[in-house]
């Protein structure tokens, strides 16, 4: 298997924009409180990603009896993204469709971790954290669409708009990683960020 080709669909040079189309499409269908939901939860998440890599680069702030230097970022977002724009396909369908492609999302957004693991570009417990915080946004976002079932109302278009993303999109790389080791340097006056030691 390709496993660069499976890490490349959680970069967020591709998960930003389709999440960005995610909410797009809520606000098309009416769907405010889920757009404004989806919108922050996947925000949050995003900057605690950054966050706990800015903590380490600057101040070498992790767990390292878990070998954890941050959450990943690649497992995170396409946990989230991939499940949610996954049940929106489905949700026209029928509730078993939509929660069958959701949880196809969810194994896809796993399988990007366990690209991140065999790449090592992330330890087993960095892509553990990711996928489970992941899901838990998909999952909230999820039951805050069911409970307020205004919908897209073209979900054909919305399945070929993901699909146009992603492949237009996917092989390109966002500077997310460099952006966060910047900000790690400014705030702590370092001159170079702590790094993984060699195991």
């Amino acid at each position: 298997m390709n496993w660069t080709a499976v890490t490349d669909l959680g970069d967020s040079a591709v998960t930003v924009p389709v999440a960005l189309a995610i909410v797009a499409w809520l606000l098309a269908g009416r769907a405010w409180g889920s757009a404004l939901a989806w919108l922050s939860l996947f925000g949050a998440g995003s900057f605690l990603v950054i966050g706990t890599q800015v903590a380490y680069a600057g101040w070498g702030i992790g767990m390292q009896q878990f070998d954890f230097t941050g959450i990943s970022g690649h497992s995170m977002s396409a946990a989230s993204v991939l499940s949610v724009a996954g049940y929106i396909i489905g949700s026209r369908i029928s509730k078993s469709a939509a929660l069958f492609a959701g949880s196809v999302g969810f194994c896809v957004g796993v399988l990007v971790g366990i690209s991140r693991v065999i790449l090592s570009d992330h330890s087993p417990s960095e892509v553990l954290v990711g996928c489970a915080l992941g899901g838990s946004i998909a999952l909230a976002t999820i039951r805050i669409i069911r409970a307020r079932p205004k919908m897209v109302a073209a979900p054909l278009i919305f399945a070929l708009t993901i699909l146009t993303l992603v492949f237009t999109l996917h092989g390109h790389r966002a500077p997310s990683h460099r952006f966060a080791i910047e900000v790690a340097l400014y705030l702590s006056g370092r001159s170079a960020p702590f790094v993984r030691e060699a195991q």
